[in-house]
């Protein structure tokens, strides 16, 4: 989809999940890193060995890229970038507004001589206004973002997602718009900024919910975090190996849902009579409290914790019944419906002695179009082939990498 365009991607752990992306839709993506490796290189390990090549975060999220170093801290290691940038239609980066321009190699500088390049920067705030400065993490973009606000139990504080979700949330609104701005140049032969917040992205991820506030602030303002509740009533309930998603709410498509659950928990031999004997066309969980929910919960709780995760799906798929299994790495991994389609590739590391499945692409396309394209770079493996797009030899390579420019 992508092929014929090249990508020099100079993010940081926020902007890698967007490389990543361009490169699985065929763009040639080339990702730069300090000579000493990317920050990211961390753990945890393949194997627990300790080794910036091992690091998994590096290895899942930089597939389908190749891999050079370049220290754009020092005066050689800028020129260089600026010889580069002519070999590629866009730059991706993720540092505080402002650092390429302090280098004498930002956007405004270089489009003078390469005005079809289109610029993508992924910042916490933006590029302008008064906390583009402002330097965040994941924590503090979920929180400023809304998000934690409603996640959690209203007697504790707010909790994150183990995921970096504001990273990942940005990374693909970035590929979206560099994508856009690719196809807007076929139209004007002109590149464009891409400006990226990564707050304003984790707002977008609460839909409706800013919107809401304005229409109508006090009933909004009355919205506390509920946990595995929905409302009132419970949604998560622990099983034997794990937990599932169940709801014992009402309405026209959930009374049969929870008729045929407990006409399930019946033929087990776990449905106590009061609840075979009830009322199901007066069951209206608008009206109920707390404790009218608790003989509820206490017998669909029994019932759910007696099965694992996959009995309670696999026998809710055959009753048509509305429930969910929270998968865990395992569940994943071993899924019927993902392995049917051939999500996972092997790709080999030979040099770490180790094979790792990944997810192969995010989306089918009728010419398989979006795959992984091959295993992580390993530090400045790609130095000579990049390097002698623009004239240098191995030995012009060797003396810059012994000065520690690569």
């Amino acid at each position: 989809m992508l092929e014929g365009f090249r990508i020099l991607d100079c993010s940081g752990e926020s902007g890698f999940l967007a490389g990543k992306i361009l490169g699985d839709m065929g763009a040639d993506v080339v990702k730069l890193e300090a000579p000493s490796g990317d920050n990211a290189r961390r753990g945890p390990y393949l194997g627990g060995i300790e080794d910036p090549e091992r690091s998994l975060l590096w290895l899942s999220l930089n597939t389908s890229k190749r891999g050079i170093t370049l220290d754009l801290e020092s005066g050689p290691g800028r020129d260089l970038f600026r010889r580069l940038v002519p070999f590629f239609d866009v730059i991706l980066e993720s540092t505080r507004p402002g650092t390429f321009e302090r280098r004498g190699i930002g956007f405004d500088s270089l489009r003078e001589t390469h005005p079809g390049l289109v610029w993508c920067a992924i910042t916490p705030f933006g590029q302008t206004g008064p906390y583009a400065d402002y330097r965040a993490s994941d924590i503090g973009i979920v929180a400023m973002g809304g998000n934690s606000h409603a996640t959690g139990w209203l007697d504790r504080a707010p909790v994150r997602c183990t995921m970096p979700t504001g990273d990942y949330h940005a990374a693909p609104e970035a590929a979206l718009g560099i994508a856009m701005a690719l196809y807007g140049r076929e139209d004007t032969g002109q590149g464009q900024f891409v400006d990226v917040s990564m707050r304003e992205v984790q707002l977008q991820a609460l839909l409706s919910g800013p919107g809401q506030f304005e229409a109508n602030p006090e009933r909004y303002a009355d919205r506390h975090r509920a946990g595995d509740r929905m409302g009132k009533s419970r949604e998560i309930w622990q099983v034997e190996d794990g937990y599932v998603s169940f709801g014992l709410r009402g309405g026209p498509s959930r009374i049969p849902n929870l008729k045929a659950t407990v006409q399930w928990m019946d033929e087990c031999e776990m449905a106590p009579q009061w609840l075979l004997d009830h009322d199901w066309a007066e069951y209206n969980h608008n009206i109920m409290s707390i404790e009218d929910f608790a003989p509820f919960e206490e017998a669909f709780g029994a019932f759910f914790a007696s099965k694992t995760m996959r009995e309670l799906f696999e026998g809710a798929v055959d009753r048509r019944i509305l429930l969910a299994p929270c998968n865990d790495a395992r569940e994943i991994s071993e899924h019927q419906q993902l392995r049917s389609r051939d999500l996972f590739v092997t790709l080999d590391y030979p040099e770490l002695g180790a094979s790792i499945e990944h997810p192969a692409f995010f989306a089918k396309t009728s010419r398989n179009g979006i795959r992984v394209r091959k295993r992580a770079p390993r530090i400045g493996e790609h130095n000579a082939e990049i390097y002698a797009e623009i004239g240098l030899g191995a030995d012009d390579i060797n003396e810059l990498q012994a000065g520690g420019v690569l």
